[in-house]
């Protein structure tokens, strides 16, 4: 059959755009979502440029340092730098020009390796403090910082403030109006150049809810930081206190609380079990001790607690009052609903199921311990340790297709102090999930505590080096 030519090259186009569309992984829509291309692969230049001096914490910059990671297969650097410690406490706040070379130095040699440099305003303790007090100070720093590297190229990036918190865990909203003041100043002078910038919480994915950015300004990436579950990252953390203990491993496939959940039982002791089904084993190593669970954000459109234990037990059961209520379980497995009404909804963060006895008690089996609500809706509160981090993700995603906000994973790691295959699986598991999602991410750190490389034995630490980037 003769086709007009007109309608041939119409018909051609068709076919075309369909075989565009069909070859893309990603929904057209969902491109500019994707930060994993802008950043890709990063890794925090840490413990040097953020401790009051570099060197105090045991850490100075090499030019070498730079090659390595370029030469490791990263792509991007993060660079956490505090600028109070070098910077005048009056009017007009001028940062001290030798510690500016020093940053200067830093970019140069991130753009000498092809690499792109994320340079933040890290252990800022007088805002997150008093940011009231601090708000000049604050924008001054920034508006230096823009104006001296206004005209540096794109491989350079802004971070306004590394994990807000202590006053701003309380009022979001002003961190929001501070932010917004900051990244006013930046676009003076740099009005394309990408910025990023987190939420309240020390940038937790719970509090991404709270975060509210200028709808116009669509050069923002924003960062979340994971490092769940803390008692197994932080295990033996000098600087928290009290320190985690040392002997936490992290497999996998182990039941751990769902992503938002935090433990906080005392005197309690939590085997967390290896099962299909997750479950925990409990015991109450005293009377009126509690298994005790925190969500970062208030949980809301469930109605009901339910729970399965296969010991007859008298408990308190309290759902965020300041006294529970009484209530008996029987001996073999039985699953238990309440009304949440009945336990109280008084912060919609909190559930203790509590020993209501005076004498130890235990110990005993806990599962299908979840929030449920109308039209099918559950809030799990037992996962598996891969599932926490898909769930947190997903949360993560999720924000971000609402929001039409790329996102930036700008911290992760596990301290030393854990056993290196449980630190192997862990970093493996989180890049892996990240990298679904098309997140881009940093690992914490490069050369200290948390550390890819050894630099006493001039090299990599190969098995975490390898879960970051896989052999090709």
């Amino acid at each position: 059959m003769r086709i007009l030519p007109a309608l041939s090259l119409l018909l051609l186009l068709l076919v075309a755009c369909q075989v565009n569309q069909s070859s893309l992984s990603h929904p057209l829509e969902e491109l500019e979502l994707q930060a994993m291309p802008a950043l890709g692969r990063t890794v925090n230049f840490g413990n040097a440029l953020e401790a009051p001096n570099e060197g105090d914490w045991g850490i100075t910059l090499e030019a070498e340092y730079f090659r390595l990671a370029k030469e490791a297969g990263f792509q991007s650097i993060r660079l956490p730098i505090s600028w109070t410690h070098h910077t005048a406490s009056s009017s007009p706040y001028t940062i001290d020009p030798s510690f500016f070379s020093r940053i200067d130095w830093a970019i140069d040699q991130a753009k000498r390796n092809g690499l792109k440099i994320i340079i933040n305003d890290h252990h800022h303790d007088e805002l997150n403090n008093n940011p009231q007090a601090e708000r000049a100070r604050y924008l001054a720093i920034w508006q230096q910082i823009a104006e001296r590297y206004q005209g540096y190229g794109a491989f350079l990036y802004f971070e306004l403030l590394n994990e807000p918190h202590g006053a701003f865990n309380t009022n979001p909203a002003l961190w929001n109006e501070i932010m917004t003041q900051a990244l006013n100043v930046v676009r003076q002078t740099n009005p394309t150049r990408k910025v990023i910038v987190g939420p309240v919480y020390w940038n937790s994915i719970g509090s991404l809810a709270d975060l509210v950015l200028p709808e116009s300004d669509r050069n923002l990436f924003v960062t979340v930081h994971f490092y769940s579950p803390f008692e197994f990252t932080h295990q033996g953390a000098e600087w928290v206190s009290p320190v985690p203990p040392v002997g936490v491993k992290w497999w996998g496939d182990v039941t751990a609380l769902a992503a938002l959940w935090d433990n906080y039982s005392w005197d309690t002791s939590i085997n967390w079990r290896r099962s299909k089904s997750p479950s925990v084993q409990i015991t109450f190593n005293q009377g009126w001790a509690g298994f005790y669970v925190h969500r970062e954000s208030p949980w809301t459109g469930v109605d009901t607690l339910q729970f399965s234990v296969d010991t007859a037990l008298e408990l308190f059961i309290n759902c965020g009052n300041d006294h529970g209520i009484p209530f008996s379980t029987q001996a073999g497995w039985h699953t238990y609903t309440l009304a949440l009404s009945e336990c109280g909804t008084g912060s919609n963060q909190d559930i203790f199921i509590q020993n209501a006895t005076p004498s130890p008690k235990g110990p005993f089996l806990l599962r299908n311990f979840k929030l449920l609500g109308p039209n099918n809706k559950v809030i799990s509160i037992l996962s598996n340790e891969k599932g926490q981090i898909r769930q947190s993700f997903s949360l993560v995603k999720s924000w971000s297709r609402t929001n039409r906000r790329p996102i930036f994973v700008g911290e992760f790691g596990a301290y030393n102090k854990a056993d290196m295959d449980s630190r192997i699986r862990w970093t493996r598991s989180v890049r892996e999930t990240a990298e679904s999602y098309s997140f881009a991410w940093a690992y914490w750190e490069f050369a200290a505590g948390f550390g890819i490389y050894d630099p006493q034995a001039g090299n990599f630490r190969q098995g975490l080096l390898e879960a970051l980037i896989p052999p090709q």
